[in-house]
């Protein structure tokens, strides 16, 4: 068997010896070379338009969650979490990686509690499906404009 007698070898007749990545390359040294911080991903237009609609969408809804909230805890509770729904769009809208990559998944499991109950909700309380029916719908989308940034990027 002749490739067996010529084992230092490969296909092209050159030493086998293992070399490193980078030593057929003329690169300066990567230690030497200072990177360019990385410019925060800008959201597309419709990407943009889903996640302020997501927050303004929370803020009408506050008043009938307060509505229905059956103690001042309750109530303080959801105007706390309304706040925080909004600073995390801001931290979207401005571009932070971290603050989308949490404002998918709250999207994503704000989606599933909200979605499993809507039956139940739609028999105590019509109008709260309704609303809650367009927060899923929001949500869903937010979520999938998001994931497929990266995949159509936005032509504008």
């Amino acid at each position: 068997m002749r490739y067996l007698d010529n084992s230092t070898h490969d296909i092209n007749g050159s030493d086998a010896r293992l070399l490193r990545d980078a030593d057929g390359l003329d690169l300066p040294d990567w230690r030497a070379t200072a990177r360019a911080p990385a410019e925060p991903a800008v959201l597309g237009r419709w990407t943009r338009r889903v996640v302020i609609a997501s927050a303004v969408w929370s803020l009408i809804e506050l008043p009938f969650e307060i509505w229905v909230s059956t103690s001042a805890r309750n109530a303080l509770a959801c105007v706390t979490a309304k706040l925080l729904w909004v600073a995390l769009v801001g931290f979207v809208l401005a571009g932070s990686r971290v603050a989308r990559i949490a404002f998918t998944f709250l999207c994503t499991i704000g989606l599933m509690a909200v979605a499993f109950a809507l039956p139940a909700e739609y028999r105590v309380f019509p109008l709260g499906f309704v609303l809650s029916s367009m927060e899923c719908v929001l949500k869903a989308t937010a979520f999938v404009c998001l994931v497929s940034a990266g995949i159509y990027p936005d032509e504008a």
